[in-house]
């Protein structure tokens, strides 16, 4: 699929005239119509045309829609067709990359989350199915400088500077006693009721301990290293600007894969400034190109959250699934719409792998796309599951979203007298209603992405149960007709 995924977007036909869409003489022999949305469909001549008002696919059986037959005998001369190549939505993608230091765990295939990304990134940019989308590249969580990576409480003016305090992690122990069981975390010893919050120590590579009193970890026991609490950025304007600058593939392709080879993993997931900025750069980039679909591609490894889970630094909110999937919705049913796609890179035995594909399937569908994608890096598969992710993610963008062709003659375009028309693979023709915005769609149709009363239209949009019509037939096509009275969904 993925040489093919825009195959029937980038083979649809727009053809000037009226072939179907406007009312004839009843003809036999006509098509039998079944789309969603739709309003009318061709016929050869005669007197008793099947898809009419109580056959197959008329407005009695059909989904969607009313369809009836027309005769293109009954056509006049005023709509000569004029056929010309069809162009599909130009996309512009901004991929928002979680570079949080937990990439640097390993895969089922023994190499590291963050080596399996980087290395489906570079294919899908190179990929020729790509070529002609915009790309920019954006990493969280962007880091202050003159941080540490590490601190300690005691060394933390010097470790920090001006991000501190140093944060480190701790847990409820009961008093004179010690424990190895490190969860649930606390700040104080308030969260622990009768038991004591105490910092963690690290005892050897996933073995850890805490204290209380006279309870000892010991002796290869040390305080596990703490976090500078301003260290990760989470002012999301910091991500309102791309590391990696938007530019058309394949071309851009260079400066992308040099980034993600020279770029490493580090820091935590302050994943809701991230994509408040995200989203607030592909508004603007949308504005600016309003012939252009623009959509955010979120790809995760962890939950949101910072250096001690559950708690996260009040700079970094929203980090609930809640707060940011409002975000996400409001940009999807915006003025200028974003979508947000989300893949999740888990081990589904860990802690965030058992609670991320509910987690992050509320992100999904907030941001309009649906379901995320979750891939397991337990397999050797990572590489070629993000791979097809993305694919999945850049057709399913700009899927039965279509430019306006200009009119003939160099007159103005009335967009009063547009048509859709849908060729299946068997040859039958259904015109496809018109309904006026995506809230309108219960019955399927099509409609501008402006109000044409109000601005000029830019693109054609189908409406959900009308683009999986034409994305389940692989062999069918999509005709844009100028010149004859828009037909309405009944």
């Amino acid at each position: 699929m993925k040489h093919n995924r825009l195959s029937l977007l980038c083979a649809a036909a727009l053809a000037f005239g009226c072939s179907a869409g406007v009312k004839g003489q009843t003809g036999s022999g006509g098509s039998t119509g079944s789309g969603t949305g739709g309003s009318t469909t061709t016929g050869n001549g005669g007197s008793s045309a099947r898809g009419g008002s109580n056959g197959n696919g008329g407005s009695s059986s059909g989904t969607g829609g009313s369809t009836g037959a027309v005769d293109a005998s009954g056509l006049d001369g005023a709509c000569a067709a004029i056929p010309v190549s069809a162009q599909p939505v130009p996309l512009d993608l901004y991929f928002l990359m979680d570079s949080s230091k937990s990439m640097n765990d390993q895969t089922g295939a023994g190499t590291t989350k963050w080596t399996a990304v980087g290395s489906a990134l570079k294919t899908f940019f190179m990929d020729s199915g790509s070529a002609g989308l915009g790309v920019a590249l954006k990493y969280f969580p962007d880091e202050q400088p003159g941080a540490m990576g590490s601190c300690d409480t005691a060394t933390a003016a010097a470790d920090c500077g001006s991000y501190g305090p140093c944060d480190y992690r701790d847990t409820c122990v009961a008093s004179n006693a010690s424990t190895t069981a490190v969860s649930p975390l606390c700040l104080t010893n308030a969260d622990c009721g009768s038991q004591n919050c105490a910092r963690i120590q690290q005892c050897g590579t996933n073995s850890y301990c805490a204290a209380n009193g006279t309870g000892s970890c010991g002796a290869g026991c040390s305080n596990f290293p703490g976090y500078c609490h301003l260290r990760d950025i989470c002012t999301p304007s910091e991500y309102a600007t791309p590391d990696v600058a938007i530019g058309t593939l394949p071309g851009a392709a260079s400066a992308l894969n040099a980034s993600l080879q020279l770029h490493a993993p580090d820091g935590y997931t302050p994943t809701g400034p991230a994509l408040t900025g995200a989203i607030s750069w592909a508004q603007q980039q949308a504005t600016n190109n309003p012939d252009h679909k623009v959509a955010v591609v979120l790809v995760t490894d962890g939950l949101p959250g910072g250096f001690i889970p559950g708690f996260p630094p009040p700079e970094c909110m929203p980090s609930d699934i809640p707060g940011i999937s409002t975000i996400l919705s409001n940009a999807a049913t915006g003025a200028t719409p974003i979508l947000t796609f989300v893949v999740g890179i888990f081990n589904p035995a860990s802690a965030e792998g058992m609670m991320a594909p509910s987690n992050l399937m509320s992100l999904a569908q907030a941001g309009g796309t649906g379901s995320a994608v979750i891939i397991d890096v337990t397999g050797n598969t990572v590489t070629q599951q993000l791979h097809d992710a993305i694919a999945q993610a850049q057709t399913k963008a700009i899927a039965c979203s279509y430019t306006i062709p200009p009119s003939s003659g160099g007159t103005g375009l009335n967009f009063m007298k547009v048509n859709v028309a849908f060729t299946s693979g068997s040859n039958q023709v259904t015109t496809i209603g018109h309904t006026t915005d995506a809230g309108a769609c219960d019955k399927g149709g099509w409609y501008y992405d402006v109000d044409p009363t109000k601005a000029t239209p830019t693109r054609i949009i189908a409406c959900p149960s009308t683009c999986a019509q034409f994305n389940a037939d692989i062999n069918g096509h999509v005709n844009i007709q100028l010149g004859c009275n828009t037909i309405s969904v009944g």
